[in-house]
């Protein structure tokens, strides 16, 4: 008799007395084990210290049930911290699974810096690429500042929006807005600047490029494409929304307080039907390059890449970054009734891994 195959999400999972929640993709989940009953799969969600010990919560159709389950053929890796990906549990864990033949995907978070040397080794993606540098100092940010009407700071671990600076020259010194709080500040100096910088900076950093992004009522405006694994190092794009900065803020993440919207619509309101179709025909072929450039060149294996991407005045695209968690909430055809194609997406890759191992 064949075993069957079996399927895990790990995850942080926070238990009660009444309930188990995996937090922000607890209905993804319920979506990933409906398609995984339909495909055969055994599929069940753990933390790590809960799968070391061998107990899971399967889907029962109306709830999570806890209880003793087999090793996974299949890890799909959706932990949310960075840290826990650099503990001794977690390379336990990856231990135990080299030793019963278990494969995970979406090996472990990629900072920024890493995704932008990937993409530097393939010349074909340097038109695409803003120009980025490690933050060392007050000369590379002066020499960004002298290059480009504005720059960006990012932190290389941040996600979200959180932590990003904005610096532009003005009259009076150097212009600072920082991408969680509406207040700017002005310095006179670079030195003043990179003075009050270094006490609130506990990260790397990258310096990048600004960008003139193409606007809706003067608000910025970035692309999302949800890539998904299909066989060896193929990709599609399975979804793919706008997204639409608030008022006076420069960032459009959702957790900004950013607006989705179609990818059609917003299109359309700044080009001709043709032209929209050929923009948005280039922004999928530069995501699926982005996956399959990552996926190559980085340690570990990937089956899920969100790939952001924006459009300048000049109609030209451009790569902001790359999510290698991608939040489950831009899906604008999630459901509480259906299964969306991610979740889809994510079991028909897991299939595939199971199968090639056979």
């Amino acid at each position: 008799m064949s075993k069957q195959r079996t399927m895990a999400v790990l995850t942080e999972i926070h238990e009660t007395r009444e309930r188990a929640a995996f937090g922000s993709i607890h209905h993804f989940c319920e979506e990933l084990a409906e398609y995984a009953r339909k495909r055969g799969l055994f599929f069940y969600v753990s933390s790590p210290p809960l799968y070391l010990e061998g107990v899971g919560y399967q889907w029962t159709g109306s709830g999570w049930d806890k209880g003793d389950v087999p090793p996974a053929d299949v890890v799909y890796n959706r932990l949310h911290s960075r840290k826990f990906e650099r503990s001794p549990l977690f390379a336990e864990l990856l231990a135990r699974l080299a030793e019963e033949n278990g494969v995970m995907f979406n090996h472990r978070f990629l900072h920024k810096w890493e995704v932008h040397c990937h993409f530097e080794r393939h010349e074909y993606l340097h038109p695409y690429l803003p120009k980025t540098a490690l933050w060392s100092g007050p000369n590379t940010l002066e020499a960004f500042l002298d290059a480009f009407p504005s720059v960006f700071l990012k932190p290389i671990y941040g996600s979200q929006g959180r932590g990003i600076f904005c610096l532009q020259h003005s009259d009076d010194g150097i212009c600072l807005r920082h991408s969680t709080s509406a207040s700017m500040a002005v310095y006179r100096s670079l030195d003043a600047f990179v003075s009050a910088l270094r006490q609130q900076i506990r990260t790397p950093m990258i310096i990048q490029q600004g960008l003139e992004l193409r606007t809706l009522d003067g608000r910025p405006v970035d692309f999302r494409l949800l890539c998904h694994r299909v066989r060896h190092n193929d990709w599609r794009v399975t979804s793919a929304v706008a997204r639409v900065a608030p008022p006076d803020q420069f960032v459009a993440n959702l957790a900004r307080g950013g607006e989705l919207m179609a990818v059609n619509d917003v299109l359309r309101t700044w080009y001709p039907r043709a032209d929209a179709f050929q923009q948005k025909q280039l922004l999928k072929e530069i995501a699926l390059e982005s996956a399959a450039v990552l996926a190559s060149e980085a340690e570990g294996l990937y089956g899920e890449f969100g790939v952001d991407l924006a459009i300048d005045i000049h109609g030209q695209p451009w790569i902001i970054e790359v999510n290698t968690k991608p939040s489950k909430q831009t899906d604008m055809t999630a459901s509480y009734q259906s299964v969306r194609p991610s979740a889809k997406a994510i079991i028909d890759y897991s299939l595939t891994l199971m199968e090639e191992k056979e």
